[in-house]
């Protein structure tokens, strides 16, 4: 029974420590998809696309209910510096006034949630474009920002539409379960454009 239990968790151990399979998808339609082993799937500009736009949703698509949620689920995605830069700005403080806090000043996260509102995001995939450097994708895009109210009718104003210009840096990373894209964000920069 030593022998069997000593296999085991050998066994056990063998399989903890092999890649995961991941389901690789062709840019080309007309080739089927196919298990590899995650060592041997390098993220390709789609993949990065596709991490881009989630990101985007995740960091600018939120509501006042979620956006704690979301934002953790965004920063558990970062490198440590930028997940560390990306904390100090949400925990940093902003003016607000006395009736949201006496101190009149709150944190940017505490402002999110008491604002009581929903950001829908739309991302022109057709802008988003992707490039690889030395192991580092990046990216960039323009998506449309709609803030509306939580609760009520939609609100037609166009003061709360935010034309956005998004930039990002994402670092390849072996592809685990916490990491399944195999890219961690590793800068991110959302600016207001102008019309014209």
């Amino acid at each position: 029974s030593a022998t069997t239990t000593l296999l085991a968790m050998a066994l056990a151990f063998m399989s903890f420590t092999r890649p995961l399979p991941v389901v690789v998808t062709s840019d080309d339609p007309g080739k089927p998809r196919h298990l590899a082993s995650a060592a041997d799937a390098a993220p390709r500009e789609i993949d990065a696309k596709r991490f881009f736009a989630a990101t985007a949703r995740e960091l600018h698509g939120w509501s006042s209910v979620d956006v704690v949620d979301r934002l953790t689920d965004a920063s558990l995605l970062m490198t440590t510096p930028w997940r560390k830069r990306f904390a100090a700005e949400m925990n940093g403080e902003v003016p607000v006034p006395a009736e949201v806090d006496a101190s009149g000043k709150a944190s940017l996260l505490k402002t999110y949630v008491l604002a009581r509102i929903r950001n829908e995001l739309d991302l022109d995939w057709d802008s988003l474009s992707c490039a690889r450097t030395d192991g580092v994708w990046h990216c960039k895009g323009t998506a449309v920002m709609r803030i509306q109210l939580l609760a009520g009718n939609p609100v037609d104003d166009p003061k709360l539409t935010k034309h956005l210009e998004l930039r990002a840096s994402f670092v390849e990373v072996p592809v685990t379960k916490g990491t399944l894209d195999g890219l961690l964000v590793d800068f991110w920069d959302a600016r207001e454009r102008e019309q014209s």
